[in-house]
Order: structure tokens, then C-alpha cells, then sequence
């Protein structure tokens, strides 16, 4: 009895699509499962983190995809930000120097972040010190 390759290769190919249709979840089923469970606070190392997360899941259960993301993790506020003291420049050493970061800073307290007041310094003192 000889067994031939054909026949034993189509074997296999059907065998394989067979196994394979019935692990594709049908759509009814997906539509079924929402898309984050709520967790179990007891098993839970910090328990008030677990039930804040709980009560996100639970706030956001019908939203999708960008608003499910943007209801559970909201952007963070923009932290206040102080600019710094201008320093005494009674006992520097360069008075130029001194005095041009003190102007600087003067000019630039208004500003509302950290990253645009440093750069609003870093423009001054390069302008101001072009100049001299």
C-alpha cells in the first residue's frame, strides 16, 4: 500500500484550516467582551491605586479606542512653576555676566513653564551678551 504525497499533503492542509476556524472567535463573541475587567482589590499591593482603577474601568466601559484611553489615563496638569531669584551680583565676578542673567530673568518671569522660561533666558543672554 503505497501512500501518496498529494493526497497525504491535502490531508494535512484541511486538517489545518479545520483546527484553526474553530479558534477565530465569531463577532458576536467579541462584541461580547468589554475591553478591561476590574481587578480583584484584595489580592492587591496598594488597594487604594486598585479601587481607583476600578472606578475608571467602570467610568469608561462604554467608550472606544482614543476616548477610552483619554478617559482612563487624563493628562496630567501642568505643574506651577516659580522662575527662580535673580542673583546678587554684588560679588561676582564677571558684573557683566551677572547683571545680563539678572536682566534675563526680569524679562522672562512672566512666562508660564519651565522649558519656555529657560528658553526665553537662553535668547536674552544671547542677545545681550552679542551686544556687548
Amino acid at each position: 500500500m503505497t501512500i501518496r504525497l498529494p493526497l497525504l499533503l491535502a490531508a494535512v492542509i484541511a486538517a489545518t484550516f479545520a483546527g484553526g476556524a474553530g479558534a477565530i472567535p465569531t463577532v458576536a463573541a467579541v462584541e461580547k467582551t468589554p475591553g478591561a475587567y476590574p481587578l480583584d482589590c484584595e489580592k492587591a499591593k496598594d488597594k487604594a491605586r486598585c479601587a481607583d482603577l476600578n472606578r475608571k474601568i467602570a467610568a469608561c466601559r462604554g467608550k472606544t479606542d482614543d476616548a477610552w484611553r483619554e478617559c482612563m489615563y487624563p493628562p496630567a496638569p501642568a505643574a506651577s512653576f516659580a522662575p527662580p531669584t535673580p542673583r546678587d551680583c554684588s560679588q561676582a565676578r564677571s558684573m557683566d555676566v551677572c547683571m545680563a542673567h539678572a536682566r534675563a530673568l526680569e524679562a522672562c518671569k512672566d512666562k508660564p513653564t519651565r522649558a519656555e522660561h529657560r528658553n526665553c533666558v537662553a535668547g536674552h543672554l544671547q542677545a545681550s551678551l552679542k551686544n556687548n
